[in-house]
C-alpha cells in the first residue's frame, strides 16, 4: 500500500532507534487490515524529547511508541497518563486525539502474557531476581507486582537507582518484600540466586550483541526460569547459557510482539492480525 497525502502516520521514538523491529510489525498489521497508515523510525536526542513530543500535536503524528531512553522523561510533557503507566513510571505509548497526548504503558502487559506464554510462569508467590532499574523494570515490576509476587531482589550497577525504585514500589504493594543488590556483589548474587523463581533481564546488557552480565548464572535455583528483554540477538549470551544450564529461557521478542499489539489496539480500535505480526518479527 503505498504513502498518499490521507496516509496515518505513526512511529517510535529512540536514541538509538536503529535496532529497532517495530516498523516491520506495525507496517505488517497495516498491510493485513488494508490500513491507509505508515510506522517509521524516530531517532530522537534525549535533549530534544520536549520538542519531538510537540512535534506530534504539529505533525498530527496518529501514534508513538517510546523507547529507550525516552520512557521518563517524556510524560511531563503528555497531557494524560493512563492508571497502568502511573503506576509503572513509564510511557511507552503515546495516542494522539485531536492534539491531545495520552500515555500508556503496554510493556506490562506484554511481558505478563510472554512469560505466561513462553515460559508457562505465573508470578503469584513467586521470587523474582530483576537485573536493572530503568523503565522497562518498571514495567516487569508492575506485571509481578500486581500479580501477586512474593519477593522482589532488585540488581543494578548503580546502587542508588535500584533502592529509589525499589521504595517507590513499596508504597504501593506492601505484602511484597523488596530487596536492593549492588550487582557486582556477587556473593550477595548468588545467595539470593538460589532463592529466585524467575531471573528477568531488563538491562540494555547484550543488545546488538554488545556486553553481557557478569552474573554467576550457575547458582541460580535449577527450577527457575529466565527471561531476556533484549531481543536483538534473539539468542542472546544470557539466553544460551540458561539453556546449556537446563533452565526454560526466552528472549524480548514475545514482549515486543504483545506490547505491540496492545499499542496497535489502543491506536487504531482494531484487533491486531498478532499472527502476521509474528511472522514479521521472524518468530
Amino acid at each position: 500500500m503505498g504513502v498518499k497525502a490521507t496516509t496515518g502516520i505513526y512511529g517510535i521514538f529512540g536514541h538509538p532507534v536503529k535496532h529497532s523491529l517495530s516498523p516491520n510489525m506495525h507496517n505488517s498489521a497495516f498491510n493485513e487490515l488494508g490500513l491507509d497508515s505508515v510506522y517509521v523510525a524516530f531517532d530522537i536526542d534525549p535533549e530534544n524529547i520536549e520538542q519531538a513530543t510537540n512535534s506530534i500535536r504539529v505533525m498530527g503524528i496518529k501514534g508513538i511508541n517510546i523507547t529507550i531512553p525516552h520512557k521518563q522523561t517524556i510524560m511531563p510533557f503528555l497531557d494524560e497518563i493512563a492508571p497502568d503507566a502511573k503506576l509503572t513510571g513509564a510511557v511507552n505509548t503515546v495516542k494522539n486525539e485531536d492534539g491531545k497526548l495520552s500515555g500508556f504503558n503496554t510493556d506490562v502487559g506484554g511481558f505478563l502474557r510472554a512469560i505466561r506464554e513462553d515460559l508457562d510462569f505465573n508470578p503469584e508467590g513467586k521470587t523474582l531476581f530483576l537485573t536493572g532499574a530503568g523503565g522497562a523494570a518498571r514495567a516487569v515490576l508492575s506485571a509481578f507486582c500486581m500479580n501477586r509476587g512474593s519477593v522482589v531482589y532488585i540488581a543494578d550497577i548503580i546502587s542508588e537507582k535500584a533502592v529509589e525504585l525499589a521504595n517507590q514500589f513499596k508504597s504501593n504493594f506492601e505484602n511484597i518484600t523488596f530487596e536492593t543488590i549492588n550487582i557486582e556483589n556477587k556473593e550477595l548474587v548468588s545467595e539470593k540466586f538460589k532463592e529466585a523463581d524467575i531471573l528477568v533481564n531488563a538491562s540494555p546488557a547484550g543488545m546488538d550483541g554488545v556486553g553481557s552480565l557478569d552474573i554467576p548464572l550457575s547458582s541460580l535455583n535449577k527450577n527457575a526460569v529466565v527471561y531476556d528483554l533484549v531481543y536483538k540477538p534473539q539468542n542472546t549470551k544470557l539466553l544460551t547459557d540458561a539453556k546449556e544450564l537446563g533452565h526454560k529461557a526466552s528472549g524480548g521478542l514475545s514482549m515486543l510482539l504483545y506490547q505491540g499489539a496492545e499499542s496497535f489496539e489502543i491506536w487504531t480500535g482494531e484487533n491486531a492480525p498478532v499472527d502476521v505480526m509474528k511472522k514479521a518479527l521472524g518468530q
